[in-house]
C-alpha cells in the first residue's frame, strides 16, 4: 500500500519518442520538443550509438524521484518494456530486441518507466476524446514518419496483443497499389521493399513523387499543399498514390470487422495535409467495386471515420491515461 501512494504522489513526466522529435512534458509544463536521435534524422550512423544518446538525454531531462509515461515510436512488447524495432529509429538496426526500460531503470533507478507503444497511446487519447457509448470496437491509424494502428475493444477496455506484445503493424505489410511499378518498388525504412510506409508514411512522399516523375520532388512537402489548391493534376496523381494503401487498410478493416464503430486517422503527416487528404480518404473508401460494396457511398464512408486535426490526439496524455489503467494491453 505505501508503494501504491508513492506512486500517486510521484510527477507525471510525458514522453513522446518519434522517429522526428523528441518531446518530453514534465506535470502540465511546457512541453520541450529535442531532434530524436535517429537515422531518419541522422542517416549512416550507428544504431547502437543513436539508442545511448536516447538513454543519456532522458536520463538527464528526468527530474528525481519521477514517474515516467513514455509513447514509443516502435514495434514493443509492452508488458516488458522491450522494443523490437523502428525504421525511423534505427532502420535495420539494432539487430536485437532493445530492452529499454530496463536500460533506463539501470541508468535512473529512482525513476519509474512505463513503456508503450505511441499508437496504443495515440488510441487511448483518440479513444478518450470521441469514443461514445454503444461504440465496440476503435481503431486509431497514424500515418506520419512510420505507420501502424491499433484496436480496443471497448467493452473489456482492452488492447489486445500478441505473445510478442505486437498488433497492428500494418505499414510493413505489402502495400495495396495501383500506382507504377516504379513506385510499388520503393525501399522501406525496414529494409523490405512496397511496404505500406514505404509508399504512405511521410518520409516516403518525395521518393513517391520521384517515381512517379513529378517535377522538384525534394520540396514537394511543403509544395504540396498549394499544387492541390491551384488544381495541378501531377499533385493529384501524387495525393491519390499515397492515399490509396492507407484507404486500402481502412476498407479491410471494415470488411474484416463489423463490429469497429470508430477508426481514426491521425500523425503528423496525415493532420498535415487535412481536409484534401480525408477528402482523398473518403473518395478512395466510398468507391464501388462489388456487391461487397452496395452500402457504401461518400456518407457511408465519412461516418465513424476521422481524420484528426492537429493537437486532437496527444500520445504523451495517452501514455500517462494508459500508465493509470485507462486501457490494459492484453496478451491473447
Amino acid at each position: 500500500m505505501a508503494a501504491d501512494r508513492d506512486e500517486r504522489v510521484r510527477t507525471d513526466v510525458a514522453v513522446d519518442l518519434g522517429g522526428t522529435w523528441l518531446r518530453i512534458r514534465a506535470g502540465s509544463g511546457e512541453t520541450v520538443r529535442l531532434p530524436a536521435p535517429s537515422i531518419l534524422n541522422r542517416p549512416g550512423e550507428d544504431p547502437a550509438a543513436l539508442l545511448e544518446q536516447l538513454i543519456e538525454t532522458l536520463a538527464e531531462a528526468v527530474p528525481a524521484g519521477a514517474r515516467v509515461a513514455m509513447s514509443c515510436g516502435a514495434a514493443m512488447d509492452e508488458e516488458h518494456g522491450v522494443l523490437h524495432g523502428s525504421g525511423p529509429l534505427w532502420g535495420g538496426g539494432p539487430d536485437r530486441p532493445v530492452p529499454l526500460r530496463a536500460l533506463l531503470t539501470a541508468r535512473r533507478p529512482d525513476v519509474s518507466w512505463h513503456l508503450f507503444n505511441d499508437v496504443t497511446a495515440g488510441l487511448a487519447s483518440f479513444v478518450e476524446r470521441f469514443a461514445r457509448p454503444g461504440h465496440r470496437r476503435a481503431v486509431y491509424v497514424t500515418v506520419s514518419s512510420g505507420i501502424a494502428l491499433r484496436t480496443a475493444d471497448l467493452t473489456e477496455r482492452s488492447v489486445p496483443v500478441d505473445a510478442h506484445g505486437l498488433q497492428g503493424e500494418v505499414g510493413h505489410l505489402p502495400a495495396v497499389s495501383t500506382a507504377p511499378a516504379a513506385v510499388r518498388a520503393l525501399s522501406c525504412p525496414c529494409g523490405g521493399t512496397g511496404h505500406v510506409a514505404a509508399l504512405a508514411a511521410g518520409p516516403a512522399l518525395p521518393h513517391v513523387a520521384a517515381a512517379l516523375g513529378v517535377e522538384h520532388p525534394e520540396g514537394i512537402r511543403d509544395a504540396l499543399p498549394a499544387r492541390l489548391r491551384s488544381g495541378d493534376p501531377a499533385a493529384r496523381r501524387l495525393l491519390s498514390t499515397v492515399v490509396e494503401p492507407v484507404a486500402e487498410l481502412v476498407r479491410t478493416l471494415r470488411c474484416l470487422d463489423p463490429r469497429i464503430d470508430l477508426i481514426g486517422i491521425g500523425g503528423g503527416y496525415a493532420e498535415g495535409l487535412g481536409d484534401p487528404y480525408r477528402a482523398e480518404l473518403v473518395r478512395q473508401v466510398s468507391e464501388v467495386r462489388s456487391y461487397a460494396d452496395r452500402d457504401t457511398g461518400p456518407d457511408r464512408a465519412a461516418h465513424g471515420l476521422r481524420l484528426c486535426r492537429p493537437g486532437e490526439v496527444d500520445p504523451m496524455a495517452g501514455a500517462v491515461a494508459l500508465s493509470h489503467g485507462a486501457l490494459t494491453v492484453t496478451k491473447r
